[in-house]
């Protein structure tokens, strides 16, 4: 009995916490993460391999990696999503562990796309707001996968760069 009520207790918080989260995306004034994307894109080198929405100290940021091919780096930077303001930004190399993002930022480039327009095509048909997009290859597959919310929840989805469609192999809850 104990383990079910702890069970339903953690559920409830975890729904009341989305339901906080769409509240405050559907709310106040901010710059729409599309737009923001396309701000990146047109001040920074390379493409943007992965976005988040994240709240800190309870102001919404947001979070980008952009990764530049020709110098095989990475930067992280942290965006205010209020006024589009640059919080913080890193700069590194790229690691082992970044060789998945860059395959899909180089199919990208070969396809003269930007991240903004993978998301915005990708999230075209969906309703709810965009929480996070990261660029991955798997399987010899690349795509963009992404995390909506809206009333009811969070759900992901994954959509195939090279054919520009849903995979819905890969949309799970």
């Amino acid at each position: 009995m104990r383990y079910w009520l702890l069970g339903a207790m953690m559920v409830a918080g975890a729904a009341s916490a989305n339901t906080s989260l769409f509240n405050l995306l559907s709310t106040g004034e901010r710059v729409e993460p599309l737009a923001m994307m396309e701000k990146v894109e047109s001040e920074h080198q390379g493409f943007i391999s992965a976005f988040e929405l994240d709240v800190q100290e309870g102001e919404l940021m947001y979070e980008f990696d952009v990764i530049d091919p020709d110098e095989n780096t990475l930067s992280e930077l942290t965006i205010r999503a209020a006024d589009g303001a640059l919080v913080v930004q890193r700069n590194s190399k790229l690691e082992a562990d970044d060789h998945d993002e860059l395959e899909a930022v180089k199919l990208l480039e070969r396809n003269e796309m930007r991240f903004s327009e993978l998301a915005r095509l990708a999230t075209d048909k969906h309703q709810g707001k965009l929480l996070q997009a990261q660029l991955e290859h798997d399987l010899g597959i690349s795509y963009l996968e992404f995390k909506l919310i809206d009333e009811t929840g969070k759900r992901k989805h994954a959509f195939d760069i090279q054919k520009l469609k849903p995979l819905p192999m890969l949309q799970w809850q």
